[in-house]
């Protein structure tokens, strides 16, 4: 009787074991699909933002360097020290994975005043390429500064590079 208990107990270890192994293995592959997959960009990224003219894409100003963070779920944290933009809220949006390494960026901020007075609202769209493996990207896109009353004020170009931040 004994034996008969220690062997239903050993092999309910062996299936334990066994099933933990295998829930590790799955584990390891879904975040091998995520490191290399749809939130390959997720983490933090320091970026050289180049203003352009959209006619000719030759730079329109000197580049700045920003900060992106990509969130698991599709949201984005960004600030940028555009002289052209001296004062103004950090941006927030959103971002989606159109397959292949190619990711659509959406976020705005409100640029103000020195006074601390807001101007309206500018939105910028980017399209960017990370290639398999690489914590370097590339990206190119619009952006549209309106009013609170969605009326125009200005608009233009960009491109930009982003490293992945790193321990």
């Amino acid at each position: 009787m004994k034996n008969n208990i220690a062997g239903k107990i050993g092999i309910s270890m062996f299936a334990i074991v066994i099933a933990a192994v295998a829930s590790l293995s799955i584990s390891a592959q879904i975040t091998s699909r995520d490191e290399q997959g749809v939130n390959r960009i997720v983490g933090a990224w320091e970026t050289m933002v180049q203003p352009r003219d959209c006619t000719t894409l030759e730079p329109t100003a000197p580049p700045f360097p920003g900060v992106l963070t990509f969130n698991k779920g599709g949201t984005v944290a960004e600030y940028g020290a555009n002289p052209a933009t001296p004062f103004r809220t950090p941006g927030t949006g959103v971002w989606s994975s159109e397959g292949r390494g190619v990711y659509t960026l959406r976020f705005s901020f409100i640029p103000m005043t020195p006074q601390g007075v807001p101007i309206g609202r500018l939105r910028v769209t980017q399209v960017g390429e990370l290639s398999r493996f690489s914590d370097e990207q590339t990206s190119s896109g619009t952006f549209v500064l309106t009013n609170f009353a969605g009326v125009v004020i200005g608009s233009g170009c960009s491109s930009a590079t982003a490293v992945r931040l790193e321990m």
